[in-house]
């Protein structure tokens, strides 16, 4: 059953590239993914984007539901599903308890030229029937 929400952006080529990376390494589908654009991100990340009205980042949203669910951001989100994938990428999760001062500079600077050196995302793989049921409109 997934427990983990990520938010992504929904107009992006890499992007989609990293939902279908993830999708691929998610052995116990843990994750659901939403768009930024979307209804789900409209309705629940309605406060982060009153204090950052330009979210435009990875958003992962662990434990969803429960009482310990917690919210990451930027390179945060991205250790964090590493640490979820498990296996060799359960070494890049180990990143996640460094601090972010150090990664989110990079993790902004390819955010912010991201759109400019890949493709959008319409050029995408087409999600199978249970794929297409971990995504969120």
């Amino acid at each position: 059953m997934a427990e983990h929400l990520v938010y992504y952006d929904g107009e992006c080529g890499m992007c989609a590239r990293s939902v279908q990376f993830i999708l691929k390494r998610d052995r116990k589908k843990c994750f659901l993914f939403a768009p930024l654009q979307g209804e789900t991100a409209k309705q629940n990340l309605k406060e982060m984007r009153d204090q950052d009205p330009d979210l435009d980042s990875m958003v992962l949203v662990e434990n969803r539901g429960k009482p310990t669910e917690a919210t990451f951001f930027r390179s945060k989100a991205a250790f964090r599903i590493a640490w979820y994938l498990g296996g060799r990428w359960k070494v890049f999760g180990i990143l996640s308890f460094i601090p972010l001062a150090i990664f989110d500079p990079f993790y902004r600077l390819i955010a912010k030229n991201r759109k400019r050196f890949f493709s959008s995302a319409d050029t995408c793989k087409v999600p199978t029937e249970e794929e297409r049921k971990r995504f969120l409109p």
